[in-house]
């Protein structure tokens, strides 16, 4: 048997895994917390100080204001029918369950391999020295900008705590997608739909914080930065995943017109990314230091074909083509000492 298989028979023998301590989104008073278990034994708590209620339904807990979610409504409708239109799901469960080692539609393969090679060296390389450096065999990781969670089911399914955020709750590319995972006996994780900027949890419950593919979706780097810093336990760490990166905002700046130019072609609007930054540049990273963070960065190795892009692009006489680091950030000691 192997130790993933019998961690989860363990949470499932004992019906429960660590509790989570909410925060109410409405007024910042620290909420109930709550079991995450296979069977919730609850769907409702209600905020003792302004008696705001945050309640589960299909699974997902909803933290977001009627209020909110009226204004975000448009943007994510546009995105997910653009993502709906893009083909970035499917009817068979296989689909997601193959993630990210295999696109079983085909219409993404390329993006999916890059995923998969991240996700690789992240799993050789970084959590291991994750789970030396905290001390901690199991690793409580809020996976940000989840989508449909594939994220998340791969580090339960490697017996790590994941919690899963997103704004979108679809069934085909977001949190209703991870019903697929049900189906592996013991595996459950909680899933909040939240905005990546206030999040429903008190601070310093987390090990690990991870953007996968997604941190470029934020409106306001630094203000996203700083509520992740907040609910990271002291030395946790935050990666980011598969941003794209350039090294300069010209080159970001030309990608975001060709791509909404090619959006509003092909969907009849450019919202295929809601209104974020949609770029990293070193230069961002070193302003976001002043935060308490250091950085260090990793390449994972894909092959010759896409190290010679940056040439190839040259020769063409087209703009640098983004890259897909892995930036870890730990807190330095100073930010450490503060929290």
């Amino acid at each position: 048997m192997s130790a993933s298989v019998a961690i989860r028979q363990e949470r499932s023998a004992s019906g429960h895994r660590s509790e989570l301590v909410l925060r109410c989104p409405a007024c910042s008073s620290e909420m109930e917390a709550i079991a995450v278990t296979s069977e919730p034994t609850q769907d409702r708590t209600v905020c003792a100080t302004c008696y705001s209620a945050l309640f589960m339904r299909d699974g997902i807990w909803r933290t977001i204001s009627p209020d909110r979610a009226a204004l975000l409504g448009g943007a994510l409708s546009s995105y997910e029918a653009v993502r709906k239109a893009e083909g970035r799901w499917s009817n068979d469960a296989d689909f997601y369950l193959s993630l990210p080692w295999r696109d079983t539609t085909g219409k993404f393969a390329e993006q999916w391999r890059i995923r998969a090679c991240s996700f690789r060296f992240l799993c050789k390389k970084l959590l291991p020295r994750s789970v030396t450096t905290l001390g901690k065999q199991r690793l409580r990781i809020l996976d940000i900008g989840s989508g449909n969670c594939w994220l998340s089911y791969r580090f339960s399914m490697l017996g790590h705590l994941p919690v899963a955020v997103d704004l979108s709750v679809s069934p085909l590319d977001g949190l209703g997608a991870a019903k697929h995972y049900w189906t592996v006996p013991g595996l459950t994780f909680p899933r909040f739909q939240a905005e990546m900027d206030k999040l429903p949890f008190t601070a310093g419950q987390f090990d690990m914080a991870i953007f996968n593919a997604s941190f470029h979706y934020s409106q306001d780097y630094e203000v996203t930065l700083r509520e992740i810093l907040r609910v990271l336990r002291p030395g946790g760490q935050v990666l980011i995943v598969d941003s794209p990166t350039y090294r300069n905002e010209a080159d970001g700046e030309a990608m975001i017109r060709e791509k909404s130019a090619e959006f509003l072609r092909r969907y009849g609007n450019d919202d295929g990314n809601m209104n974020g930054q949609e770029y990293l540049t070193p230069a961002m990273l070193v302003q976001l230091e002043k935060l308490g963070v250091q950085w260090r960065r990793y390449t994972p190795w894909r092959g010759w074909r896409w190290a010679l892009r940056p040439l190839l692009a040259r020769v063409a006489g087209r703009r640098t083509p983004s890259q897909f680091h892995i930036f870890l950030g730990t807190l330095t000691p100073e930010r450490m000492e503060a929290q």
